[in-house]
């Protein structure tokens, strides 16, 4: 058994490579298909947003279907999960709610949604003309609840400090919830992280209290809401500038960085572990010669836990005085939970950018229901099995 952070000694992971430019994927679970959600460009010169169901063992195309097409390509977030019984899909492009059937991609229902409305606001510098900019609201992040049909919608807006939790019943396509999230300090910009409890009672979501590269607040930056109610349940605050969110079955919560990498600070931050029954933090895991930052999954059985474990240097840019992280090779490190054993380290991985950004990738590794296999996507992605 591998100690905590330290790679066993393991044979290469087989990989099986997906298709396309993937905006979001999720992997079914039963562990058979990968769902994509990808924009094509056709030569009607329209933009087309498509799902696809992949045996990706196999690679084989078991169904396509086509959500959208417009004359410019979708700026917004984009998403597809599996539901819990894996009997069907739920994607969403802007703005519209689709249910499929998982296994030929028929449309069972359609929902479209409204998020907050746009705001306008007028700037006035001393050497320049007044400038007005609109800030439009985006889903930010998507997640299905385990069990049951719930879906949580969080909406942000630009850099506005505002954000709205939306729960949807995709069983009978009504809005069963709605509220505005409170205690906001910073921007919703780089808010990434929706995780549900194992009974689908509560939605938990990683929200900042500070800005990038300075030092994170001390208010709280998790917060447990009831999912039908809004009303705040768990309060947490992690001391990261918290980038995602996982949930066990067992009751524990997974936090994991998105902060700047210094010249000196923040080359190795460790993933920390709350005891959703105290609120209290348990323990971190620290990753081997490097941090654990950017996204967490846990799988479904609670099992297993992932997370980017990528060496990130800094690189410091004499004209601006500024030191910017710069990673030196994606790479992620798969867990055995409870005890945080490492079962699997990943070589480094190919995401197709040069100057790879994970933030801008929201969801890009996902653990599979009994932990057997990573799905990891981006521009380019693939599914690895695990040992």
């Amino acid at each position: 058994m591998g100690q905590q952070g330290v790679a066993p000694a393991q044979a290469p992971l087989k990989s099986y490579p997906l298709h396309g430019n993937i905006n979001s994927a999720d992997i079914s679970p039963d562990e058979t298909l990968v769902a994509l959600e990808r924009t094509e460009n056709t030569n009607a010169s329209r933009f087309r947003d498509i799902v696809e169901a992949w045996d990706f063992r196999a690679d084989k195309l078991v169904a396509r279907a086509t959500l959208s097409i417009s004359i410019h390509p979708v700026k917004a977030a984009r998403f597809v999960r599996f539901t819990g019984d894996g009997a069907l899909l739920v994607t969403y492009v802007e703005p519209t709610i689709k249910v499929l059937r998982a296994n030929d991609l028929s449309e069972v229902k359609s929902i479209t949604v409204e998020g907050p409305p746009s705001v306008r606001r007028t700037y006035h510098f001393k050497k320049m003309s007044a400038q007005t900019i609109t800030y439009r609201s985006e889903v930010g992040a998507f997640e299905l609840s385990p069990t049951g049909t719930l879906l949580a919608m969080l909406w942000t807006r630009g850099f506005e400090f505002y954000g709205r939790m939306d729960i949807y019943d995709i069983s009978s396509g009504q809005q069963v919830g709605t509220w505005e999230i409170p205690y906001r300090s910073v921007s919703y910009l780089h808010d990434s992280g929706l995780a549900w409890s194992s009974n689908s009672h509560t939605i938990f979501l990683a929200a900042p209290n500070s800005v990038p590269c300075m030092a994170p607040g001390t208010s709280p930056d998790v917060f447990g809401f009831d999912a039908r109610t809004g009303t705040i349940k768990t309060a947490i605050t992690t001391g990261l500038l918290v980038g995602d969110i996982a949930v066990t079955p067992t009751g524990q919560l997974l936090a994991v960085d998105s902060d700047c990498v210094g010249l000196l600070t923040n080359h190795h931050p460790k993933l920390r572990v709350f005891d959703l029954k105290t609120n209290k933090h348990a323990r971190d895991v620290r990753a081997e010669k490097s941090g654990v930052r950017w996204t967490v999954s846990v799988s479904r059985n609670g099992q297993r836990a992932a997370a980017w474990t990528s060496d990130v240097r800094c690189k410091f840019d004499w004209l601006d005085m500024a030191c910017y992280g710069t990673t030196v090779s994606p790479v992620f490190t798969v867990w055995r939970l409870p005890d945080f054993s490492v079962v699997a380290r990943s070589p480094a991985v190919s995401t197709g950018v040069s100057a790879w950004n994970p933030t801008g990738t929201r969801g890009a590794l996902r653990i599979s229901s009994t932990g057997h296999y990573l799905l990891m996507y981006g521009p380019r992605g693939s599914v690895f099995e695990l040992p």
